[in-house]
């Protein structure tokens, strides 16, 4: 069976931590970052056995977060990379995706 891979992204806010899925539209929180990772866990997969027992995948799945979380994704994401290509710009691993018509 594959792996599913969703994206979140973790924010501090008023002494918690945020956390969205950014595929899903399905957020969270927590006292610490664990624990809102924890929690987001938790709420995708209720999120997604609601959806499957519902049988409203095709409306619910996916359910893309704004374009605004997004952007705050990918910007956070160029740094690291940046960091990384620093370092290890000898181990590539290239991730695909294939479009179809």
């Amino acid at each position: 069976m594959d792996k599913l891979t969703l994206h979140s992204i973790i924010e501090k806010d008023n002494g918690f931590y945020s956390a969205l899925c950014l595929e899903l539209d399905v957020a969270s929180q927590g006292k610490t970052i664990g624990q809102a990772k924890k929690n987001l866990q938790e709420a995708v997969e209720l999120y997604l056995e609601d959806v499957f027992e519902s049988k409203e995948e095709k409306d619910f799945i996916p359910r893309p977060a704004p374009r605004t979380a997004w952007i705050k994704f990918f910007k956070a994401e160029a740094k690291v990379l940046g960091k990384k290509l620093q370092t290890s710009h000898r181990h590539i691993h290239l991730e695909d995706i294939v479009c179809t018509n």
